[in-house]
């Protein structure tokens, strides 16, 4: 079984560039804390379903640069500071450098695609990219306003359940899986959660668990899950506190009416419909408990 150091040691080592900073900026995320969940559901999935794992393996690389690329792209354009704990990337190296370096990343993956996968595996990843560009503009476009649940829900399914489903329908596909799709569909869900889950810990988390200061989220103007799934309690003076940058206040009153909790219980929703999706092929429930360890943020 390929565990996470294997997969940090691939990442490194088929990153290859001719620039040095690439390199750097590179292993500076890498090096970030991130656990690599992303390829390891793709290996597991193409594992638990009778795959060539060494096939599938630079094709769970390719799907990590994606992410890389996309952390770097968002820093630059949130104008962020943190990430997992320490400066951003874009603060130590740069915007121009990071923006660059997230090119030269989302290349790599489609360069591995094309020497490792099919012809369908390079559409599930052309895909997955091209939804979380979209997803990204829907929520700049977005920033300082209240937005309805069908909005956020695009958002995220975009930002955050495109990738995570890309992952799913590429283990499935490099195990010879014709419904590769339907593993696309349950691999959205369990972003879905996840995504659900960090927007309740910008609400009630800490910065250790979140690696950014609790609230950040909010105070950019996004209007997520926590505060929708209280709207109809808010009185119209309270909903003016997004407008007015009153964030600490509407964020007491969010915890106050329980959108935390709604939203964990959005979340716990979604985890389960595709738990029941993982029932039969999942025999040794790896996947299962790499999937509720991730959405819930236990180590």
């Amino acid at each position: 079984m390929v565990n996470t150091q294997d997969i940090r040691e691939r990442i490194v080592s088929y990153l290859d560039p001719e620039v040095r900073e690439v390199y750097d900026i590179g292993a500076y995320i890498i090096s970030s804390g991130g656990k690599g969940v992303r390829p390891l559901l793709t290996i597991m999935v193409c594992e638990a379903l009778g795959g060539d794992v060494e096939r599938v393996i630079p094709l769970a690389v390719g799907i990590e640069y994606v992410h890389i690329a996309s952390l770097l792209h968002d820093d630059v354009v949130d104008g962020a500071q943190r990430r997992r704990g320490k400066k951003s990337a874009n603060l130590v190296f740069g915007n121009q450098a990071c923006v660059l370096t997230g090119d030269y990343m989302y290349a790599k993956a489609l360069s591995l695609y094309a020497q490792y996968g099919n012809l369908e595996s390079i559409q599930v990843l052309s895909d997955a990219v091209m939804k979380m560009s979209q997803g990204q503009l829907l929520e700049l476009k977005s920033l300082g306003k209240i937005i309805d649940q069908e909005t956020y829900f695009r958002i995220i399914d975009y930002k955050t359940g495109a990738l995570f489903g890309a992952c799913m329908a590429v283990g499935a596909l490099m195990a010879e899986r014709k419904d590769h799709w339907d593993f696309y569909q349950m691999g959205l869900l369990a972003g879905r959660a996840f995504q659900l889950i960090d927007d309740a810990l910008d609400y009630a988390g800490t910065e250790e668990k979140i690696g950014k200061p609790v609230g950040s989220d909010l105070a950019e103007g996004k209007c997520t899950y926590p505060l929708l799934s209280v709207l109809d309690k808010l009185t119209e003076e309270e909903k003016q506190l997004f407008y007015k940058g009153e964030h600490e206040n509407l964020r007491s009153l969010v915890l106050k009416y329980g959108g935390v909790e709604k939203t964990q219980e959005k979340a716990r929703g979604e985890l389960e419909r595709v738990l029941r999706f993982l029932k039969g092929w999942d025999r040794t429930g790896a996947i299962e408990n790499l999937m509720t360890r991730l959405i819930y943020r236990e180590s």
